[in-house]
């Protein structure tokens, strides 16, 4: 038989569904709960453990935990997380590592339990789609499915991205959610936000329109909540310390190093626990213990009322209406014959205030959700997955940024230069030029970036903010070039599967040269 499973890694939670030996869905569980925490604990450098148990061996050792790795590869300025081993030795892990890491084993996990019930041959996973969000670069994406194709020893081709939304369309469209062939998801997840307008043509979900913020998602009003409660203690006990880590002094600010992380690490313990209850409830007991000084533990206890969080997050959650609506009014939804109605999906998108904010800012909307929001993503992905063959036929995907380089020339030097403009139907390609520096010039690289456009309307420069460098090419190139009539010629394709390819040709004195096929390497791709 062999078995189909769709993935969504998440910021805060990972969830994997399979179709079963009947054609029906399921959803893998650890210890009864289908969402597992996206944390690693690290007991030593070679002994790990993922999930609710690494959750709780944390709370012995809080440096032993790494989360929220998933949003660092999408950050270029991320290097490392610390991790200090029960032992106390401490080492430095990378985002790209810790995905292996977690995919490795979570995938492990659910192999073991499928061979388990299915059997050695039905049980294998032979297939896989993952979810990712519409605006993570190309840099991440390959981390992730590298390190699914790792853990589950299959070939790229049997294993695919698709966009969060659009899983989520699929999983909405055969569900019967609602009965219609437009999809408006507002997908608000642990790291990230996404909006998507799909549309569902000849048996195929076409993405017509994306907005979304990469830096927005349910992990950040925990954040929000949490240096709130911080500042309560802080008042409460009076204390000063900071919720930043950077500004944390041990000598200044009375406490030792590790009861401070411990107070931190309480304190966002807390803060997740209110946000989700103050979902279902009104108020809430906040109560956690607070280092005041070196020898003294008080402890703080304090009601917290639902109108309290909405006035913290309040900007956010409005941030993200604005987006909708940004789509809503599009040229796109317009030629399509507007949008009637809104499928939630994302964890955080179950928070009540946020139905009553798309109301007032979009006005006449339907909003609707499935009645397992968490898991509908991967449902949507496992659908695909069972049919993975057809995959670019009943999907069509869009660009979501700009895709670029960085001028070299006069006044215009480091401005940012599109090469695939935002909103351009996969797959695609676009060509660009890049002259010598030198004669007999032996190697090139070339950095390339992505600019948010739709967020950074004005962003001009690759230094500007909506403007990231995803990751460097690196080129090695024949002897004997001449810098004044050598041209090396990139062609950038990004592929119907979300992967961003590369090619290049040297052209001299307006003929391809014999070494005109070349290697080229990503620079990501070294370490």
């Amino acid at each position: 038989m062999a078995i189909a499973i769709g993935l969504d890694f998440g910021t805060t939670n990972s969830v994997v569904t399979y179709v079963d030996d009947r054609g029906a869905l399921k959803t893998f569980r650890q210890n009864a709960s289908p969402l597992i925490p996206s944390v690693i604990y690290f007991k030593a450098k070679d002994d790990y453990i993922i999930g609710l148990a690494a959750l709780a061996l944390s709370e012995k050792n809080i440096g032993g935990k790494i989360s929220s790795f998933k949003t660092k590869l999408n950050d270029p300025n991320h290097k490392f997380d610390e991790v200090t081993f029960e032992d106390g030795v401490t080492d430095k892990i990378n985002a790209k590592t810790a995905t292996k890491l977690f995919l490795n084993r979570l995938i492990g996990q659910v192999q073991e339990y499928l061979i388990k019930k299915f059997g050695a041959a039905e049980g294998l996973i032979n297939r896989a789609v993952i979810t990712v969000p519409t605006k993570f670069s190309d840099a991440a994406n390959n981390a992730i499915k590298n390190a699914a194709a790792e853990a589950m020893n299959l070939p790229p081709a049997q294993i695919k991205l698709v966009f969060e939304p659009t899983a989520a369309a699929v999983a909405a469209q055969s569900e019967n959610i609602f009965r219609d062939n437009k999809f408006l998801i507002y997908d608000f997840g642990g790291g990230t936000f996404d909006v998507s307008l799909i549309q569902k043509k000849n048996s195929a979900f076409n993405q017509i329109y994306t907005d979304g913020d990469p830096n927005c998602g349910g992990d950040l009003l925990t954040e929000i909540l949490a240096q709130y409660l911080f500042d309560l203690a802080n008042k409460e006990f009076g204390t000063n310390q900071p919720f930043d880590e950077l500004d944390f002094d041990e000598d200044f600010h009375g406490v030792e190093e590790i009861q401070y992380k411990q107070n931190r690490h309480a304190i966002l313990k807390e803060a997740a626990r209110i946000k989700i209850t103050l979902s279902e409830e009104e108020s809430i007991i906040a109560n956690f213990q607070f280092y005041t000084a070196k020898d003294k533990n008080s402890e703080f206890v304090k009601e917290i009322l639902r109108e309290d969080l909405e006035k913290l997050i309040g900007e956010k959650i409005n941030h993200t209406a604005e987006i909708t609506k940004r789509v809503v009014e599009s040229d796109a939804a317009k030629n399509i014959g507007g949008v009637k109605k809104i499928i939630l999906a994302g964890g955080s998108s179950q928070i009540p205030m946020i139905r009553a904010v798309l109301k007032k800012k979009i006005g006449a909307v339907e909003i609707v959700s499935s009645d397992n929001i968490s898991t509908l993503i991967s449902r949507g992905a496992a659908i695909l997955a069972d049919n993975i063959n057809a995959l670019e036929s009943v999907t069509s995907n869009i660009t979501a940024v700009q895709i670029g380089v960085a001028s070299t020339e006069g006044l215009q030097y480091n401005l940012f230069q599109p090469i695939i403009p935002a909103d351009t139907k996969l797959p695609c390609e676009a060509e660009c030029d890049f002259k010598l520096l030198e004669d007999n010039q032996r190697h090139l690289e070339i950095a390339y970036y992505e600019r948010d456009v739709k967020n950074y309307p004005f962003a001009r420069r690759i230094d500007d903010d909506g403007v990231k460098q995803v990751d460097i090419l690196k080129i090695d190139l024949p002897a004997g070039l001449k810098k004044d009539s050598a041209v090396v010629k990139i062609k950038f394709s990004v592929r119907e599967d979300l992967s961003l390819d590369f090619s290049a040709q040297i052209i001299q004195s307006g003929q391809n040269i014999k070494e005109s096929a070349l290697q080229i390497q990503k620079a990501s791709d070294l370490f």
